[in-house]
């Protein structure tokens, strides 16, 4: 409960700054500072609980031996990847085609990164560090991943984006997000998902701005795709979210984790 009030302060210091119009995401500075002020908040917040409550680092995947640089890269790789399968739906579905972005800035580019970057550690830290870990413990993976990716698309909702949208993609990938973790306990690994998924977004034109490299043009029809585009969407991470948390679990563990294997063994 402390955590959670802790988080919502950090929050709320972090919506305030972000609409505080010298640093806000339309200044010069591109919203960065108030990102900064997030992650680094949430991140004293979450040193304190793990060390008020004696749980090491460790657990949440980020001790050295853990090769956590590692472990984020390897979670960028893979939302890359799913994050172009939900380009290949958009285009399918809609029609769309590519096309290089004539107004694309490069300090634009790097500035959505950046903020992409900061956003994307204060949410892991809020939604899948400390409090999963807690919650986890009394009411298992699966109802924590829901509820945490409940509260995630709730935090959205109430930003603005239509509820349709909410829910099949940012609820779902959510899931996404709580599955990788759940499976591995690696934050630099779901966080490197996370990041992906919005920066490989601008770049292609998902989030069409100055930041995308690519921008798609839609035909006449492709309002009429919307639901299903959604949809197939929806599909696509409900069923990565299942196949991270329930699919062959004993035996990818056993390559990501040959310490906890070989306790398993001993403990035989």
């Amino acid at each position: 409960m402390l955590f959670g009030l802790g988080s919502a302060a950090c929050v709320l210091g972090y919506v305030f700054l972000l609409n505080f119009q010298p640093i806000s995401r339309s200044s010069l500075t591109a919203g960065v500072i108030p990102v900064l002020v997030l992650a680094i908040g949430t991140g004293w917040l979450t040193a304190y609980f793990l060390r008020a409550d004696a749980i090491p680092f460790a657990t949440l995947g980020l001790s050295a031996p853990q090769r956590p640089f590692f472990r984020f890269l390897t979670g960028f790789v893979a939302g890359s990847l799913l994050t172009g399968l939900w380009l290949v739906i958009v285009t399918v579905a809609t029609g769309a085609t590519l096309h290089l972005n004539p107004n694309f800035a490069i300090l634009s580019f790097l500035s959505a990164c950046v903020f992409a970057f900061f956003n994307n550690v204060g949410e892991e830290l809020i939604y899948r560090g400390y409090a999963f870990v807690r919650l986890a413990e009394h009411l298992g993976e699966v109802i924590t991943v829901v509820i945490t990716s409940a509260v995630f698309a709730l935090l959205h909702l109430q930003a603005g984006l239509p509820w349709l949208s909410v829910l099949t993609g940012v609820f779902t990938s959510g899931l996404v997000f709580g599955a990788t973790f759940a499976r591995w306990r690696s934050l630099p690994l779901a966080l490197g998902v996370h990041v992906a998924t919005n920066v490989v977004q601008e770049a292609t034109g998902l989030r069409a701005s100055a930041a995308s490299i690519l921008v798609p043009a839609f035909p006449a029809t492709a309002a009429a795709a919307g639901p299903v585009l959604l949809a197939g969407i929806a599909a696509l991470n409900l069923a990565l979210a299942v196949g991270i948390l329930f699919v062959g679990r004993r035996q990818l563990e056993s390559l990501w984790w040959p310490d906890k294997s070989l306790e398993r063994t001993r403990g035989r």
